[in-house]
């Protein structure tokens, strides 16, 4: 029979209560979801872990072969009954990456079902093992991590032609910061930023940029490394089949420059920007690279990094209603938004840009 069990350090009560749950739902379709072809016998253990960050919407359970080490499975299922968005869309964006690159993109999980059990959405995928690409694993060997993920984003598909792919600056860039904006009620600073932020993106608004396959999110812990070499990614909901070149290696060059400096404080954090993406910064080469081979010109580099990060910080829009709470005063909601990184990149990057 199963076993379910909690990870050292998870803070849910419920856990147990939660693996049984799994526990059953893995016996009732063991042989639909063919469960004995990813090395699942008629027994296993099942380990809650949950995720620490408040901004997380689900918990997520390894089920375990008897004396595995490594997980046959992983299921995620929403904290919050009805909550089900989050996992709907990452199976949604995972099925979508492997339909339209035709399977070749590696180093991503692989949707094994989904099951709808009253109010909450069950996803169950295959695993992802190898160490995780943490701050002292890229610290320790910087160009290693750049080529990882400079591969992997350059793997990713194109989705539209630029020749189609119209309004896309409308849905990508300003739509999501109008949404950031009502969020604060004309918040002055935030009005003029955005007003800013729109002037200096002029340049790339009027290109016919691509679309592509966008991840969104980059960085730890996010990122393992396969085992032989490769980048693995994992979550996948904020991901977008319609997103912009360049952000995703922008985000990750980022992440590799606040890891390589240790910079976990905002100032410090400003610093590795200005070193990677600075007038002689380090990350410039590879998003240059990057660009030529989605057939954008890389001229218009300023304006894909400023875009980057005008876009990871208007996403505080819908974050934010889960980190403060529907009884958060404005101030507090205002507080959140000054207070994140991304928030403070997008102001650094918009200041920057002359």
């Amino acid at each position: 029979m199963p076993r379910s069990g909690l990870r050292s350090g998870s803070s849910r009560p419920q856990a147990t209560a939660g693996a049984s749950f799994i526990d059953a739902a893995l016996q009732d379709h063991y042989r639909e979801w063919d469960l004995a072809s990813l090395g699942l016998g008629h027994e296993w253990t099942t380990v809650f872990i949950t995720p620490q960050f408040t901004t997380s919407r689900h918990v997520v359970a390894l089920v375990y072969a008897p004396g595995a080490r490594q997980p046959a499975l992983v299921v995620k299922v929403p904290r919050c009954p009805g909550d089900n968005e989050g996992v709907q869309r990452e199976a949604d964006m995972l099925r979508q990456l492997r339909a339209l690159s035709g399977g070749q993109v590696e180093g991503v999980p692989r949707i094994v079902a989904t099951l709808e059990a009253g109010a909450y959405t069950v996803l169950v995928e295959t695993p992802l093992t190898g160490p995780p690409l943490d701050p002292d694993r890229v610290a320790a060997n910087l160009p290693a991590a750049v080529a990882l993920g400079v591969d992997f984003v350059d793997s990713l598909p194109c989705t539209l032609p630029g020749s189609t792919n119209e309004g896309w600056y409308e849905r990508t860039v300003e739509h999501p910061l109008e949404a950031l904006a009502a969020l604060l009620s004309g918040d002055a600073e935030i009005v003029e930023l955005v007003h800013r932020t729109h002037k200096l993106l002029e340049p790339l608004r009027s290109e016919a940029l691509p679309a592509v396959f966008e991840h969104a999110d980059l960085s730890h812990p996010n990122l393992l490394v396969r085992p032989g070499g490769g980048l693995q990614v994992m979550d996948w909901e904020r991901a977008s089949a319609y997103g912009i070149p360049g952000h995703d290696l922008t985000f990750y060059l980022q992440y590799l420059s606040e890891s390589s400096e240790q910079a976990f404080e905002r100032p410090a954090q400003l610093a590795a920007f200005d070193s990677a993406f600075g007038p002689d910064g380090w990350a410039l080469a590879p998003l240059r690279r990057h660009l030529l081979l989605r057939d954008v010109h890389p001229e218009l580099l300023p304006q894909v990094v400023l875009a980057t990060w005008a876009r990871s910080a208007s996403t505080l829009a819908y974050r934010l209603a889960a980190e403060v709470g529907p009884a958060a005063g404005m101030g507090d909601v205002r507080q959140a938004v000054l207070n994140d990184r991304d928030f403070w990149l997008w102001r650094h990057a918009a200041a920057e840009l002359h």
